[in-house]
């Protein structure tokens, strides 16, 4: 049959004739998934699908049907036909990743109106004076990590659960109300350093959770938030988020750590602490830049970095490297991860000391530390610091 023929028999243009042969082809190479009714129905051929069928599972006439078409109307037949396949890969592709990226946006879109459908404003409390009288001569830090909401577990010499961690809030709260009269401050920097969630990072996580993550990011973010609004009845308060860690991240599909960066509750959290103290006006909650995985702390005229830890493998080298990554000074690099305390002096400048300073868990030793015989006591970290030479006093709460 005739290029001709063809046309004027089946009452096809020749673009829609050019389409069924390759379809026909690829139905013979079992390249595509259509029954034979299905490319009459599509082309409206005046045969049976039967008909069709036959013919054409005939490979030597089916396949010469499809050469002697394309030898006549064109000889470079090959590359006409590549050229067309990749052409329809090509919309299939940008199709896929516009429904991935669609996906992804709705997705979202969903967990943040789930979590805010659940989290309303605090109330601002009812405000005490704050200290007027001579400023202090430090500047203090409260430094939170590795809180693991949502985990629950005894171990040896610790016990964990969602309500033992409200408890700790309250012991920490009246802790640091102590610290702050004592001081006679008027103004305190806080710092949560990420993990504030036990998450799903490995399988196991499933039997360590009391809770959902989606529960225990709207808890946490309340919990975390009622500490701020409560301490805020004493003192102004700078409040800082590190916007990513471990624990955290959402590793759909077997995803490695780190590979899907905005899967991370941290943000969500951060947020939500933020909306949740939008009407109180002792307490400002500073959130890092969406392309760091640090933020700052400003702290007289020292440049200090917090970041939860879990991207640094080599701790003694980290302040000098994160220095030239940033091409700036860093006279402090704050950190969690560690879940024990460490306070190292990376080298040493004019007036101060360049140092790294790692934060205790707030969570404490579990099962696993026990195998490992390195677990510490829960605990958080006030630090103060210096005008002149940076940090130079550290405060432990045992919670």
């Amino acid at each position: 049959m005739n290029f001709q023929d063809a046309l004027a028999e089946y009452g096809l243009t020749e673009k829609e004739f050019e389409d069924c042969i390759i379809d026909i082809q690829n139905k013979i190479n079992g390249e595509n998934d259509m029954s034979w009714d299905d490319i009459v129905d599509c082309y409206g051929l005046p045969i049976n699908s039967s008909t069709l069928r036959k013919a054409c599972s005939n490979k030597p006439f089916g396949s010469k049907f499809v050469l002697d078409y394309f030898n006549n109307k064109t000889p470079n037949y090959d590359s006409k036909l590549e050229l067309l396949k990749r052409e329809r890969k090509k919309i299939q592709t940008l199709n896929l990743e516009r429904n991935r990226i669609d996906f992804e946006e709705s997705r979202r879109a969903l967990y943040f109106e789930y979590i805010k459908d659940a989290i309303v404003t605090l109330p601002s409390p009812e405000f005490l004076p704050v200290y007027s009288g001579r400023k202090a001569d430090k500047d203090y830090l409260l430094c939170i990590a590795d809180i693991h909401y949502g985990a629950k577990f005894k171990s040896i010499n610790n016990e964990y659960s969602p309500e033992i961690c409200g408890i700790r809030f309250g012991k920490l709260l009246s802790e640091t109300i102590t610290f702050i009269q004592d001081k006679q401050l008027k103004s305190i920097k806080i710092a949560s350093l990420g993990d504030n969630i036990q998450g799903l990072l490995r399988i196991s996580d499933i039997k360590l959770n009391d809770s959902s993550v989606v529960k225990a990011v709207v808890n946490i973010s309340r919990l975390i938030a009622l500490f701020l609004n409560e301490l805020s009845r004493y003192v102004y308060i700078d409040y800082y988020h590190v916007p990513t860690s471990n624990h955290s991240q959402n590793r759909n599909l077997g995803t490695k750590a780190s590979e899907l960066p905005l899967e991370d509750m941290e943000y969500i959290i951060g947020n939500y602490i933020y909306d949740l103290l939008a009407n109180n006006e002792r307490v400002t909650v500073n959130l890092a830049k969406e392309q760091n995985e640090y933020i700052k702390i400003p702290v007289y005229k020292f440049n200090i970095i917090a970041m939860h830890g879990h991207q640094i493998r080599e701790l003694e080298d980290s302040i000098k490297k994160m220095s030239l990554l940033n091409r700036e000074f860093i006279d402090t690099l704050i950190i969690g991860h560690q879940h024990s305390s460490k306070e190292l002096i990376g080298f040493e400048s004019a007036h101060s000391d360049a140092e790294i300073l790692v934060c205790p868990s707030f969570i404490g030793s579990d099962g696993y530390s026990d195998k490992l015989m390195v677990g510490a006591k829960p605990a958080v970290k006030i630090f103060g610091f210096d005008p002149e030479h940076c940090h130079t006093e550290t405060y432990k709460i045992i919670l």
